[in-house]
């Protein structure tokens, strides 16, 4: 192995004697961008067709130029989405894998989920026979203990995060060197709806509680608003930087934690100051991570998670938007389920009554094609900004009108109707 080899010729590699390879990629922001597009255009001169596993959190997909949408559209190129967003120029070409992210990485480990080829961008370390995963576990300990071939694209720089080194450098066939990362966009700052959302929510959490957050704009208005809080714990599939102002708040503790106690669990992290976590950080595969019996040891789970719309039935969909597939459930399910089912513990979805277009987030049924991310039977309160609906021991038809009364007071009518 050697890293002076270009991403040509390891793609080469990689796919030699494939005819139609299957490659799954690491979860972003450890997906090598490099070497998944050097293996779109091997896959382009040699005339193979060639499937690709994808887990973008950014829902860039910046590897898709526009010289391979032609293969993209002809079906020579097949995308298949297994996390995160999809952007809305693919979103009709996407094929996805309908599975939470634990469930996912249960299909690895068992071998039910079939692919050839692995890659990853990884980090470098002190050991010079070992890589870190870096920001990102996530599936990738699943993928490298199965019999595929593996490519590794290795940063010179990585921040060896609790947990997430000791991968062997030996484990993959082909070696390149990786190009430095963009630096994200800072976040924006949440508008005075999701505050007041976040606010809403604050209000429903108790000191001690062990906390998992989605990935979005209310989830991290939701931070801000937990400053007040005590004894917090982490446990969550991503610590999005805006923790790391909660975290210095002192709020977060994890004293009162069922399993790791004084720990913030995660699979993997997206943004803030690498230095700027601490060594009370540490990073578990989403095996462990989103595994419902660890789950369940956990005292007094809260699950905060956003979604497009909720019906009147309860059912929650975070992966459809105007009949176009732009996200994946992920670790939603896995998360809500096991926090419904905790002691102590609740599901919370908080989403704003409208979207930006003015058009209502509760709907009387999920349209036609819009999937069901969430069952109503795993949710214990929505919130949004004119409310919060408690479902706890709740008929159906007292779930529907509460939620009717949280819902943009314009729209409540035709709610009602709808309902009736």
């Amino acid at each position: 192995m050697t890293m002076t080899i270009s991403p040509g010729d390891a793609a080469r590699e990689l796919m030699s004697g494939l005819a139609e390879p299957v490659v799954l990629a690491a979860m972003s922001p450890q997906l090598p961008e490099s070497l998944v597009t050097a293996l779109i255009r091997e896959a382009r001169t040699s005339r193979r067709r060639l499937t690709l596993l994808i887990a973008d959190l950014s829902g860039a997909w910046a590897f898709i130029d526009d010289d391979a949408m032609p293969d993209v559209t002809a079906g020579t190129l097949r995308l298949v989405t297994v996390g995160g967003g999809v952007p809305r120029r693919l979103a009709r070409h996407a094929d996805f894998i309908p599975n939470s992210l634990w469930d996912f990485d249960r299909l690895i480990r068992s071998g039910d989920l079939g692919f050839d080829i692995f890659v990853e961008r990884v980090g470098l370390t002190t050991d010079p026979d070992h890589v870190t995963h870096g920001d990102m576990i996530g599936f990738s300990d699943a993928a490298l203990a199965t019999r595929a071939r593996v490519g590794f694209e290795v940063a010179r720089h990585a921040f060896p995060y609790p947990g997430a080194g000791g991968v062997p450098l030996r484990r993959a066939a082909q070696v390149i060197a990786a190009a430095p990362l963009v630096a994200p966009r800072p976040s924006a700052q949440p508008d005075a709806v999701q505050r007041l959302i976040a606010d809403h929510v604050a209000a429903l959490v108790p000191d001690g509680a062990t906390l998992q957050l989605g990935l979005g704009m209310i989830p991290n208005a939701v931070i801000h608003a937990l400053s007040g809080k005590s004894h917090l714990g982490i446990h969550s599939g991503i610590l999005p930087g805006e923790l790391q102002a909660l975290l210095a708040s002192g709020a977060v503790t994890g004293s009162r934690k069922g399993r790791d106690r004084g720990r913030h669990v995660a699979t993997g992290i997206l943004g803030g100051d690498p230095r700027g976590w601490g060594a009370d950080v540490l990073l578990r595969p989403v095996t462990e991570t989103h595994d419902p019996l660890r789950l369940r040891e956990l005292d007094s789970l809260w699950a905060i998670n956003s979604a497009f719309e909720i019906d009147l039935a309860g059912q929650v969909n975070a992966e459809h938007v105007n009949g176009s597939r732009v996200a994946n459930g992920g670790g939603q399910t896995d998360f809500m389920r096991a926090a419904h089912a905790n002691s102590g513990g609740a599901a919370v979805l908080a989403l704003p009554a409208r979207s930006r277009s003015g058009v209502s987030r509760i709907v009387g049924y999920l349209p036609a094609g819009h999937t069901v991310t969430t069952s109503g039977s795993d949710v214990d309160f929505v919130v949004t900004e004119h409310g919060t609906a408690d479902f706890r021991g709740r008929s159906a038809d007292e779930r529907a009108r509460a939620l009717i009364g949280i819902a943009h007071p314009d729209d409540r009518p035709g709610l009602r109707a709808q309902w009736r």
